[in-house]
């Protein structure tokens, strides 16, 4: 099943064009009154499976440390034991992740130590104690194959939907174009395209955020020597939906064409492309909406005045992307 989106529609699994959030009859764009909006990503990726990038090595909480199959793989609905550490309290019921871990990989444009993908295999529960730090589980998620042995952490659920936000720089960097690369994909995948998860390593520390808008750009080469460089080429655009201290993970939800890790993400400032269009066309906002319901704005935005050529290549996309209520 492929999902596909284009800048300027959405194709949703099963053939159908996803339309963007009812419109109110409204005229002010204040919306302090309405439940937050986000972006509904659930169609586009299994966001339990994102797994992350680690700058250190992961310590397991506990193994696999046998089935009662007599397969060499497990799957969904297995019966397992997992073996847990010393120091850690666990109870029936409580969710794991089943997980594995790439060997330590360099940045791909700085030859660094990056650190580690961690990759999810699946999910088990907790059924009960059969002696002290040995317990029987069950798998209720199967996301590639799992076998005795594999290792697992806390399960740490991530939502579906996405509230848009914009990174958080600091303000002597704030009139600068805030660029970081791609640097690993998950699985390992070399050839990334539409619908591909990335790994970045910047995170809350860097000023990113859940959320984040990114251009996924090549940048503009100069036709004859001596020539100024022409403006950055934008391949696709990337949402962030998870964000840890030193790294994050992002969807890729529209690509042109593939690229490879080491492609650089520009950074989109909704709010301050928001304001800047709201001031355009002479329509009223407070910081507030922009801040905290930036997609009813967008609507209000696109409903006064309409969904015109010269709007941002991303408010477009953003306007059809399908929306859910955050929780």
């Amino acid at each position: 099943m492929v999902a596909c989106l284009f800048f300027v529609g959405l194709l949703l699994p099963g053939g159908v064009w996803a339309e963007t959030a009812p419109q109110s009859e409204e005229k002010q764009l204040g919306t302090s009154h309405q439940v937050r909006t986000g972006i509904d990503v659930s169609e586009f990726t299994e966001v339990d499976a994102l797994g992350f990038l680690s700058p250190e090595a992961v310590k397991p909480w506990g193994h696999l440390f046998s089935d009662e199959t007599e397969r060499i793989l497990l799957a969904r609905g297995d019966t397992v034991y997992v073996a847990f550490e010393e120091g850690h309290y666990n109870k029936p019921g409580d969710l794991y992740t089943v997980f594995t871990s790439s060997s330590a990989l360099d940045h791909p444009l700085t030859g660094r130590d990056l650190g580690y993908v961690i990759s999810f295999l699946g999910r088990v529960v907790l059924k009960m104690e059969v002696k002290p730090r040995l317990f029987k589980a069950q798998i209720v998620e199967g996301y590639r194959p799992i076998k005795v042995g594999d290792p697992v952490i806390p399960f740490q659920p991530v939502s579906p939907c996405v509230q848009l936000s914009s990174p958080e720089q600091e303000p002597s960097k704030a009139s600068k174009a805030f660029k970081i690369p791609v640097v690993a994909a998950k699985d390992m995948s070399q050839v990334i395209g539409q619908l591909s998860v990335l790994y970045m390593n910047h995170g809350h520390e860097h000023g990113v955020q859940r959320g984040n808008l990114f251009q996924i750009v090549h940048p503009g080469e100069a036709d004859q020597p001596k020539e100024p460089a022409l403006p950055d080429q934008v391949l696709g655009y990337l949402l962030v939906l998870e964000a840890r201290p030193s790294t994050s993970t992002g969807l890729v939800i529209t690509a042109k064409r593939e690229f490879y890790n080491g492609t650089m993400l520009k950074a989109v400032h909704l709010k301050e492309t928001l304001k800047k269009l709201l001031a355009h066309y002479g329509l009223e906002f407070n910081e507030e909406d922009l801040e905290t319901h930036p997609l009813h704005v967008l609507n209000r935005l696109t409903e006064q005045v309409g969904s015109r050529t010269d709007l941002p290549e991303a408010l477009l996309l953003l306007s059809k992307l399908p929306k859910c209520p955050i929780k």
